[in-house]
């Protein structure tokens, strides 16, 4: 992802009913691209998942696949 300048942005992993799976502060990371570990050490189950980052009023939504 790719964040126009610092300030504060959350990335957030969210399973297809809408439960949220993971969530970070990512604003931290200041302008630029970006690269995140979803799981973060924890083991994904294969299947369809949504990214969202919100920074603001502003919100992105992307699909994203597991597979084994």
């Amino acid at each position: 992802f790719s964040l126009p300048a610092a300030g504060d942005a959350r990335l957030q992993l969210l399973d297809v009913s809408g439960r949220q799976v993971m969530t970070r502060e990512v604003g931290s990371l200041g302008a630029g691209r970006h690269t995140v570990d979803l799981a973060a050490g924890r083991r994904l189950w294969p299947g369809l998942y949504f990214v969202r980052l919100t920074r603001g009023v502003n919100e992105r939504v992307t699909r994203v696949v597991v597979v084994e």
